[in-house]
């Protein structure tokens, strides 16, 4: 090989090296890059995260001090607004059942109903229903309802009564063994042949009892739960009945 053979061969040499190492650069420059900006976009993302949305910020920190307090204020006078407004419903819905309670006490009778209803989907049966009203001492007789009697004057006088809540409203001795029903409706009259406050005792304690031994829901007679407010409700009403026709009792 003459030395200008070998000068050619060699700069192809250096050429085909020369474009090696261009193209080995350019590949590890690019995967840098694109990794550098892999890098950043997770910060970003990062940062992203990190602002606060509108829901996590405080209102109040967008406020100066004195806008601030001053809304702490209106909020302070809108707290005690509600309060007031709270209390005179209050008063006025106690001044409405005072007057209800007149209202019934100054006529010329006085009717106390509860109801004993059965769960959803279930029934009381006439088994049930006749074992738990000889237990409290009731007796069928007018009407073809069961009443809770005492003696006045030799005669056996109804203190109050259980009748069917569904029409027509008695019983069939004849077809207990097969009877049901969705509830039982009690009724007390005054004024009657004893104590109006003592009638509506012993009342509520039966139909507590009543309803401990069906499994049922004691109401009032607007079919509303009978609570403990409700019972004193209906003590107030008999008592302000009572005090208005002299305790007195029916003797016929």
């Amino acid at each position: 090989m003459s030395a200008t053979e070998l000068r050619i061969t060699l700069l192809i040499a250096a050429i085909i090296i020369v474009a090696v190492m261009y193209v080995w650069y350019r590949a590890n420059s690019k995967d840098g890059f694109n990794s550098g900006i892999s890098n950043h976009d997770d910060h970003f993302e990062n940062d992203l995260k990190n602002i606060p949305q509108f829901d996590q910020r405080d209102d109040g920190e967008l406020l100066p001090d004195d806008l601030r307090s001053e809304f702490q204020n209106v909020s302070q006078e809108l707290r005690q607004e509600t309060i007031a407004k709270r209390i005179q419903k209050s008063k006025s819905e106690r001044r409405e059942t005072v007057a209800s309670n007149v209202a019934a006490a100054t006529s010329s009778e006085l009717l106390v109903i509860f109801h004993v209803v059965a769960h959803s989907g279930e029934a009381f049966t006439g088994p049930m229903i006749m074992q738990m009203m000889a237990e409290l001492e009731l007796e069928y007789g007018d009407l073809g309802i069961y009443h809770y009697n005492i003696e006045r004057l030799n005669k056996k006088q109804s203190v109050y009564c259980v009748a069917n809540m569904l029409k027509p409203g008695n019983f069939d001795l004849t077809a207990m063994e097969e009877f049901s029903t969705r509830g039982l409706t009690m009724i007390m009259q005054l004024p009657g042949p004893e104590d109006g406050l003592k009638a509506f005792n012993i009342m509520v304690e039966h139909a507590q009892r009543l309803t401990a031994f069906l499994n049922g829901e004691l109401l009032d007679e607007d079919r509303n739960p009978l609570t403990k407010q409700t019972i004193s409700l209906y003590k107030e009403r008999v008592q302000l009945f009572s005090l208005r026709t002299g305790n007195k009792v029916a003797t016929a």
